[in-house]
């Protein structure tokens, strides 16, 4: 007979054997203060204590949000008190309708403390992790530093242990490193315009930005005009002569392509511009002439709003030699400085016109035929870059201790939106709902899953589990990947991972929840399904990707994977904030994840791969992506040869030209990798892409539409 498996109510009392969050009253018009003096207190003693203390002042100012859903007759609505002034200030009214009954107003303070204990302890970690404290939470910063730091504390003071011993012999550790490769730091970059015996420097990052699509060096020399820098136009277009030589000279390219006289395209045949426009076409047709530098000009005139801004690429390298982006004003200064004949206007005429007998390669030179000359200077070094998963471990006992289950949830997310943001770099990315809230999820699931193992019989075997805190997910499930070939127990002992990822905004308590296809699971997970308060919206299929359980159902672990159901335009924005989080229907779902958990954890049996589980390339295609690709030259990534109008690529903004290099967070390495995904994917699924245009990376999010039925 099998020892009896115990479930635990679902409520926890109210007295908490660890630390409690202090709720003592503060007042609207001293929380300034008071947040001051907590912010002080952080410098001088615990920093995850004093983050706690600045958790209770600081979510006093979002808390509406907590309640915003709750019943009138279980929470009366939350409003701030009239302040004496305001209530001197204001004449009694006399009509009906304010003379009418009111409820009394609750004090925010007061509801808080009327909350279930664990949506206080939610409230707490995701106002924590996505405070300015955390940065956005980007690897390799101070920012994700303080909050691995909180989320270790916080897993030691629920209980959970560490789960790495050091070699040195050194106190066990929640933290298991690991390398994201190097990260470029420009240390110098210079251009300066040489007109006789004048010399003028041009302004870092108003006149010109070294950009991270070329290498380092230092140059002096003439400066040699190639206008859009390309070879394979049209109609025989090219933009070298072939008499003109770059060897050694500084090449002045204009960015985009030939344009109309409203600046629009005359070779994507409508909107936007071609595949040639980009700057990997035009980089490697100038650099295999060999200059000694590039300079990439903001076209004047040219319809599109990124001729205001200097990007620095963010993309891989193209070139050896320094690639530098310049303004607009910066080049008509260059012209003038050096007294041209021609306009930076002229120059673009001539390189936009379809046929010409003039060269539209040439040396810059004055009136009197001396060349003008520039100067360059461009050096950066590569710094490693580490991140960490934080990862603690719940021993299990008996017969089943030996078999794991992970449960976990990325901690990072974009910092200043450096890359894969929506909006572009230069905003803070608090990233509340991505992933604050399921890094809040497995904390609170480690204070009870802690409290339950102690709780059940001593005699009941229970498998271990595994909390992990994973770092560098949004730059592709690395730290997933990594604990996956080095992790602590034999991954053929993991038996289930369950994985949370933006389960902070459940509206209208729609969670999605994806299961891998394991012989008995879905038997085995509905009736828990069933007893949620929440709509579990079941999703078909292998489980997809996109997120850290992906990793682990590659090498073959059954997985659970909850995000919310109705997917908001938020993610990946500056506007992904802590005002947006419904803590209340985040820890439904953090519920019904401890239900699975501790089922699972004393379930006699593991769940058996299915024969059919394997490659899926003979299942039939649900989906359309509405584009049409092909391999590209140089084996990373697909290009995009057309996309279908109002199609899943179009309605995303994936254009023509554009290069898909990660399809789910995973470098995309060929189109049938890519075709190999889509038949894994049901209509209605929401994928994330990266694509390089013009040199940048850009992350956009495709919503599939199914294929149409055959009539």
């Amino acid at each position: 007979m099998q020892p009896r498996r115990t479930r635990i109510a679902r409520t926890h009392s109210t007295s908490r054997s660890r630390r409690t969050t202090s709720m003592q009253p503060v007042h609207a018009s001293r929380t300034g203060n008071s947040s001051l003096a907590l912010l002080h207190n952080s410098l001088h003693g615990s920093f995850a204590q004093a983050l706690k203390s600045f958790a209770a002042s600081t979510a006093i100012l979002a808390a509406s949000a907590v309640f915003a859903q709750a019943p009138a007759t279980e929470t009366p609505a939350i409003q701030s008190a009239p302040s004496t002034t305001d209530a001197a200030s204001t004449p009694a009214s006399t009509s009906t309708q304010d003379t009418q009954a009111v409820a009394p107003r609750t004090p925010i303070h007061t509801a808080i403390a009327q909350a279930d204990p664990y949506v206080r302890d939610f409230n707490d970690h995701v106002t924590i992790l996505s405070s300015p404290w955390m940065e956005g939470r980007l690897p390799g910063t101070r920012g994700m530093e303080r909050a691995m730091d909180y989320m270790e504390s916080q897993l030691k003071a629920v209980g959970v242990g560490p789960a790495f011993q050091p070699s040195d012999g050194s106190a066990k550790t929640y933290r298991q490193p690991f390398s994201l490769g190097g990260k470029r730091e420009v240390t110098e970059e210079s251009i300066s315009i040489l007109c006789g015996a004048t010399t003028t420097a041009l302004l870092v990052g108003t006149d010109f930005k070294l950009t991270s699509l070329g290498g380092d060096g230092t140059a002096e020399g003439a400066v040699a005009f190639v206008g859009y820098g390309l070879d394979d136009g049209p109609d025989g277009y090219t933009s070298f002569a072939a008499e003109h030589s770059l060897e050694g000279k500084i090449a002045l390219v204009l960015r985009f392509e030939p344009m109309d006289g409203e600046g629009k395209s005359l070779w994507s045949g409508g909107d936007g511009w071609s595949g040639r426009a980009g700057f990997a076409g035009k980089i490697s047709a100038v650099a295999k002439r060999k200059p000694a530098a590039i300079i990439v000009v903001n076209t004047p005139g040219a319809n599109d709003p990124r001729v205001s801004s200097l990007t620095t690429g963010g993309g891989r390298a193209m070139s050896d030699v320094p690639v530098f982006m310049m303004s607009t004003a910066a080049a008509e200064q260059l012209v003038t400085l050096c007294g041209s004949t021609q306009t930076l206007m002229d120059l673009r005429t001539l390189a936009d016109a379809p046929t010409t007998t003039t060269p539209r390669s040439f040396d810059l030179t004055n009136a009197t035929g001396d060349a003008a000359k520039i100067s360059i200077s461009a050096k950066s070094e590569t710094k490693p870059v580490l991140a960490e998963n934080i990862v603690g471990v719940l021993p299990g006992r008996g017969a089943l201790a030996q078999e794991v289950i992970v449960i976990g949830g990325h901690l990072d997310h974009l910092g200043q939106g450096d890359f894969g943001s929506r909006e572009g770099p230069g905003k803070l990315h608090p990233g509340a709902d991505d992933n604050a809230s399921g890094a809040a999820g497995v904390i609170l699931l480690g204070d009870m899953l802690t409290k339950a193992y102690a709780e059940i019989s001593a005699e009941t075997p229970l498998r271990t589990v595994v909390f992990i805190g994973f770092s560098a997910e949004e730059s592709g499930l690395n730290g997933s990947r990594y604990y996956v070939e080095h992790p602590i127990y034999p991954i053929k002992d993991t038996v289930l991972m369950m994985n949370f990822d933006m389960i902070g905004r459940v509206m209208n308590g729609r969670l999605a929840v994806t299961a891998s296809t394991e012989s008995g699971m879905k038997e085995w997970y509905e009736p828990i399904y069933a007893r949620s308060p929440l709509t579990v919206v079941q999703s078909a299929g292998r489980g997809g990707g996109g997120s850290d359980h992906a990793s682990f159902q590659a090498v073959g672990v059954p997985i659970l994977f909850a995000i919310c159901a109705d997917f908001h335009a938020d993610y990946h924005t500056s506007r992904d904030t802590l005002a947006m989080i419904d803590r209340e229907t985040s820890v439904l779902a953090v519920n019904l994840w401890r239900d699975l958990a501790l089922d699972m954890a004393q379930r006699p049996a593991r769940f058996e791969m299915e024969s059919n589980t394997g490659p899926m390339r003979a299942q039939a295609m649900k989906v359309r992506a509405g584009l049409r690709t092909r391999d590209s030259d140089d084996d990373t990534g697909i290009e995009v040869v057309d996309v279908s109008k109002d199609g899943s690529a179009d309605k995303a903004g994936i254009l023509k030209g554009d290069k898909i290099i990660k399809w789910n967070k995973q470098d995309l390495k060929d189109r049938q990798a890519f075709v190999d995904d889509l038949r894994t994917h049901e209509p209605g699924d929401k994928v994330q892409a990266v694509v390089l245009r013009d040199g940048v990376e850009m992350t956009l999010y495709i919503e599939l539409q199914g294929v149409p039925a055959t009539p």
